[in-house]
């Protein structure tokens, strides 16, 4: 066996975390610097982490007059330059100028609309996303008591806003407009130093509530080195598994034709936060890619739509990607694989493509598995895929070990780097990379398909943006599979899709999930719960799932499987949320 990155202890040289937390703090007036008070909320902030052993950098990127537009000073015409710090966290905090009536008449408009500020939110939090930033929304703080009441009513619209992204998004909220609301009217006037700016007392009270909001998220964070030490696992789980399978209210035939396999299928879910798209092939891995569209969050589907010609001549499981470039510039762009790995670009969210072109000579097997925004500059991608030297090169040989590659991307995904070796290995086969971003944004976890079939499936983590990685070692069986796609809640649990192959499992071959939170895969422990998705009628053929959560907080997963006895497979959806899934668990 070979480790082909540096050594284990390179990451205390080299993690991304020996320079501490960076955190943007990006608003308007109420952000900003003002030489009235002795210190702005993003400069306590740095002590207040220290209490709890956190080093912290924090940029202040407050502008007086700021609201969340598109020009001059605004936020979407700054948004480029908060996406250069590259920060693990960014506090959004507008609302004061956009929801400000000039004429000073109560039916005057807004400097930015409602429906504007909506939509200017949602996009500040998906390019920061797209950077690997996690966001903290914060609601502004309250006017001063003797500030007209038709003003008040106006603001506290745009407040509402910010709490409703917040929960459609799945992003912390700071919830400063309530904790105002919970003090006396003499008290809450005395933060401000005038009509709608905080003082020192009203700076401190936002500083503590982000690190409310920080705190169990950053604790939980373990060194990579560590949390790669060998645990204890079995073959088997013993945390309970929901049924699902006969619950056909859940389910959504995708598409489905008599007699022809259609298989394994990815998804992505556009910013409206309804539309999707699916592509997959027909065949098992090889065969003309076929492509859907949802308009209504995948309640209900497109016919096949038209793609180009060569699409037709796809020799692997495609995967499909939302990308943003340093400029803003949003693509979707797909990949399919074997020698050499091809790739399509969009530059309209799917309405038109180019045919899928070489991105170098080399090739590799589900290409590429997982793609994920790293923090070394805007526009960063990192992709992950394996080979077991038949597909590396046009003449390669099947060789007893299979290679783990990292390929990255500077161009917001429109070409790529030369791929490394990150791990290879005769003794276990591990493939099929699905990413996890810790809670905190700092650390990097891949779930990894043992394909011997003699261990777990395992885990390797980074520190430092994808840099190094450590060694990997096994999970614990009730997150033992193929295939492995996560989304989060707000909350911190993760819902991971996949293909069940645990060694001992009730629901071997079947298309399952698992429930539980980051620390789970880093201390070894079980987790929640695990769910059957669909019985599988075929061996182990099934579930390449895609898995996109809509603002509504209803998952979304799509795969493929023989759903039905003596039948070929078809592309099949099923719809559940967290909440009814801890109901179910709670009636076992």
């Amino acid at each position: 066996m070979r480790f082909l990155t540096l050594c284990l202890l390179c990451f205390s040289l080299n993690s991304a975390n020996a320079e501490g937390l960076k955190i943007v703090a990006f608003g308007d007036s109420t952000t900003a610097y003002r030489g009235t008070i002795k210190q702005v909320y993003s400069d306590r902030l740095p002590a207040l982490l220290k209490e709890i052993d956190i080093d912290a950098t924090v940029i202040n990127a407050g502008v007086g007059g700021s609201n969340t537009g598109n020009q001059g000073k605004h936020a979407l015409a700054r948004i480029g330059t908060i996406r250069k710090h590259q920060a693990d966290w960014v506090v959004v905090q507008f609302g004061i100028n956009d929801c400000w009536v000039d004429s000073g008449k109560p039916d005057g408009p807004s400097r930015i609309s409602v429906d504007d500020f909506r939509e200017n939110l949602v996009e500040i939090i998906h390019t920061l996303r797209h950077d690997g930033s996690r966001v903290i929304l914060m609601t502004p703080n309250q006017l001063r008591s003797e500030v007209p009441a038709w003003r008040k009513e106006r603001f506290r619209q745009y407040v509402a806003v910010v709490r409703d992204v917040a929960h459609d998004w799945r992003v912390p909220l700071a919830d400063i407009w309530q904790a105002y609301a919970d003090l006396p009217t003499k008290e809450r006037d005395a933060l401000l130093l005038d009509g709608a700016h905080p003082g020192d007392a009203g700076q401190t009270l936002v500083a503590k509530k982000i690190v409310e909001i920080l705190k169990p998220r950053l604790q939980a964070y373990v060194p990579a080195n560590k949390a790669a030490e060998s645990k204890k696992v079995s073959k088997g789980y013993s945390i309970p598994v929901i049924d699902l399978n006969d619950d056909t209210e859940r389910q959504v035939i995708v598409d489905r034709e008599e007699g022809q396999y259609l298989g394994h299928p990815t998804t992505v879910l556009l910013e409206d936060g309804h539309t999707m798209i699916t592509v997959y092939p027909k065949g098992h891995g090889r065969g003309p890619i076929v492509m859907k569209r949802s308009d209504d969050g995948g309640k209900t589907w497109s016919e096949r739509l038209p793609v180009p010609e060569n699409w037709s001549t796809s020799k692997e499981v495609p995967t499909i990607y939302r990308v943003y470039d340093a400029a803003d510039k949003k693509r979707l762009i797909m990949f399919s694989g074997l020698y050499p790995i091809r790739m399509a670009v969009s530059e309209d969210d799917g309405a038109n493509w180019t045919p899928i072109e070489p991105i170098g000579d080399y090739g590799g097997i589900v290409a590429m598995g997982c793609l994920f925004p790293i923090k070394t500059g805007p526009g960063h991608y990192m992709t992950l895929f394996h080979d077991d030297g038949r597909f590396f090169t046009k003449d390669g040989q099947k060789s007893p070990a299979f290679k783990l590659f990292k390929t990255i991307s500077t161009d917001g995904g429109l070409t790529w780097g030369k791929p490394e070796v990150i791990y290879e290995s005769a003794d276990v086969h591990l493939c099929e990379p699905g990413v996890v971003r810790s809670p905190d944004g700092r650390q990097l976890a891949v779930l990894l398909r043992e394909n011997r079939r003699v261990k777990n499936s395992h885990v390797i983590f980074s520190d430092d943006e994808g840099t190094t990685w450590t060694a990997p070692r096994e999970t614990t069986a009730s997150l033992t599979g193929d295939r492995h796609t996560a989304v989060s809640s707000v909350d911190g649990r993760l819902f991971i899709s996949f293909r069940d192959l645990t060694l001992e499992s009730s629901t071997k071959g079947d298309w399952v999930a698992w429930v539980g939170r980051y620390e789970d895969i880093v201390h070894a422990r079980e987790g929640q719960y695990r769910v059957r998705l669909k019985d599988n009628h075929k061996g182990a053929d099934c579930a390449y799932p895609g898995v996109e959560m809509l603002p509504s907080g209803e998952i979304v997963t799509t795969t493929y499987g023989h759903w039905m006895p003596k039948q070929a497979p078809f592309i099949l959806s099923v719809r559940l949320t967290f909440e009814e899934l801890d109901k179910l668990a709670n009636t076992k």
